[in-house]
Order: C-alpha cells, then structure tokens, then sequence
C-alpha cells in the first residue's frame, strides 16, 4: 500500500472491537445540519504558525463526502449524511497535529501527508485496502483494513471530517469521524455490514493527489 505515495502515514480506526454506539447529534447552531463551514480553529497555546483546521478548506470536503458515498453505494450500502457535530469532534481531534487516535466514541479515520494536499485522494487511498480484505473470510482483527470497511460499513449513517493544513510533521492531514461506528463483532457481523462491490455502479477512480 505504502507505495502509492512517500511519506504518507496511516493510523488505524479508534475502537476497532468495542461495541457500535448509537447517538444523536444536534446541528451546531445557526449552521444546517448538512451545511458546510469554513473555520480556522483558534490555537490553544501562543504559536507563530497555527495550522488552520476547516470543515471545507479548499473547498473540497463536499467533494471528499461525495467520494465515500460513491463507494458506499457500489458496496450496496445507503449513502452517509453530513453530520457538523461530528465534523467538530474531528477538527478539536486533529488540532493538536498529534497525530493519534481521539479515543472518542465514533468511527475514525486519520490519514496524513507532508505533501498530498487532497481529501479526495486520502479517501481513495484508504477504499483501496479493499485489495487486502476477504469478504468471504474477513479477518476481523486486521488493522491493515479498517479504513475501508468502515469507509463503506452499512450501519454507520453520518460522517463528519475535518481537514488540517499546517502541522509540522505531518501538513496535511485528513480526520473523518462516523457514527454509528463501524469495525465491530464478529466475522459475521462484517460479511452483514461489508458487501461486495455492484460492478455496475461507478467506483471512483484516482483523483489528484496535488492541487
């Protein structure tokens, strides 16, 4: 997998074997529920190079939550709706650039790169664990895809990300929360929630990794 590009790191999801977790979520107030706000996060301590952590730098988190519901939808899944409160979970995550699981309670993806500036190409690079994954024989303890089944894990229903431009280590990174959180039970628990691609529907392919 690591050579799709240099120097991108991975960490597998939080809570990969504790039980799903429902909960429901309120908007943030005066935003929609499905709406997109662009928001550099206030540091915590004095800094000369804050990095900026927004819901929709570049513009293109919509773009990135279209590329995980195409792939939803070829897995046979229903699509995820935007969920702000869960985009702010990611974006208080991801600002320390600490680069490690939150420990929270949702689903969560991290992804990072000192050079890959996409959310799209981040997305597109975690679906393509798939190339390790058995759907037969799933190997439930696998961190090696986490990332994708929970990408396209059916019983999870909202997603929020956040998008990091700035740390030191890592520049850009990307934080994606889901809930109900995905990746638990048993083996057959993951053949109900990991279905087989519908070659029919279109699977995106690779998108830029620099814009």
């Amino acid at each position: 997998m690591m050579s799709y590009t240099p120097l991108l790191i991975l960490i597998t999801l939080l809570g990969l074997f504790s039980s799903s977790t429902s909960t429901a979520f309120d908007a943030v107030k005066g935003v929609s529920q499905d709406g997109f706000l662009d928001v550099t996060v206030e540091k915590r301590s004095p800094t000369t190079d804050s990095p900026k952590v927004n819901f929709d730098s570049l513009g293109n988190l919509n773009t990135a939550l279209v590329y995980i519901n195409k792939y939803r939808v070829a897995h046979q899944v229903a699509p995820v709706t935007w969920n702000m409160s869960l985009a702010q979970y990611a974006a208080r995550a991801a600002y320390p650039c600490q680069f490690r699981p939150s420990g929270g309670p949702y689903g969560e993806v991290l992804v990072g790169s000192s050079t890959v500036n996409n959310p799209e190409w981040f997305i597109w690079f975690l679906y393509h664990e798939i190339d390790g994954y058995d759907f037969k024989n799933p190997k439930v303890n696998d961190p090696a895809t986490k990332h994708f089944t929970q990408i396209v894990w059916k019983d999870s229903k909202q997603v929020g990300c956040a998008f990091v431009n700035g740390c030191h280590d890592l520049k850009y990174q990307l934080w994606c929360e889901f809930s109900p959180k995905g990746n638990t039970g048993s083996q057959l628990a993951y053949r109900n929630n990991v279905k087989v691609a519908d070659k029919s529907k279109e699977i995106p392919g690779m998108p830029p990794a620099i814009i």
